[in-house]
């Protein structure tokens, strides 16, 4: 198992290769592939990463292109999730906002509000527009499938394709977990505003992800191929929690048979 150690090392190393742009947002530790989920990050937790897009145009004399960011997420009083990235030079720092309105229990979906590119000057229907979006996100028990998640939400700016105001996007997805993966692997589908997105993220032990996706695959000209890697500290948290626990259990057995033999 990668140590959480090697796994920022790692993730300095790639910050260093990668410097321009693509969507920040890509595979955060609590959306989907390119479309945010009605869930936050817990207090205290966050994630940092950086991805990488490969696009293939079919136009005539096109080349092989690519594009790379880097992003920070944190969450704050397990309902505000804040968010960094950096796109280019000419963009600069991006600023990224969601509160969470609702907590997903029993049949009553969760609920986000929030702002991407909170900053930003544009407001038409590019990657760096400021886009506002409202999501719910629910998660159903199917037979052999198991436990599946659905999304849907309104958005503006990068959510629509064409200059129409508002747009929908929708997604799903599952995880597995699979004894020889060493960890959880996620797959998801989603329609983002414009395009049709599929993915696939690895989740170690140690906290290190790695995703693939492929973007807009209703639109084969301009399909874009994406990796990405991130590191996040909620493995490590959720360890030290369950092993607080266990030592606590501990504790209260001795404390028992000590009562018990008196």
């Amino acid at each position: 198992m990668m140590r959480p150690k090697n796994g920022c090392w790692l993730m300095l190393i790639a910050f260093l290769l990668l410097p321009n742009s693509v969507n920040g947002a890509m595979f955060t530790e609590s959306g989907l592939m390119d479309i945010p989920t009605g869930g936050v990050l817990k207090h205290g937790i966050f994630g940092a990463g950086t991805s990488l897009a490969f696009e293939n145009s079919q136009a005539e004399n096109a080349r092989w292109t690519h594009e790379n960011a880097l992003r920070l997420n944190a969450g704050l009083f397990d309902r505000l999730e804040i968010g960094l990235s950096h796109q280019s030079e000419a963009i600069g720092v991006l600023a990224h906002l969601k509160a969470q309105l609702l907590k997903e229990s029993g049949g009553i979906p969760s609920v986000a509000l929030g702002v991407e590119n909170l900053l930003a000057e544009e407001t038409d229907f590019s990657q760096t527009a400021r886009s506002e979006f409202l999501v719910i996100s629910k998660t159903f028990n199917l037979p052999k499938i198991h436990l599946i998640s659905a999304h849907i939400g309104i958005g503006r700016g990068r959510f629509v394709s064409e200059e129409r105001g508002i747009a929908p996007f929708v997604g799903i997805n599952t995880e597995f977990h699979p004894a020889l993966a060493r960890g959880d692997i996620a797959l998801s589908l989603e329609f983002d505003g414009s395009g049709v997105n599929a993915g696939i993220r690895h989740t170690a032990t140690s906290g290190l992800q790695v995703a693939l996706g492929v973007e807009t695959l209703n639109n084969p000209e301009e399909t874009r191929y994406l990796v990405a890697i991130s590191w996040s500290n909620a493995q490590i948290m959720e360890q030290i929690a369950a092993a607080k626990r266990l030592a606590k259990q501990a504790a209260l057995v001795r404390a028992t048979q000590s009562a018990s033999d008196n």
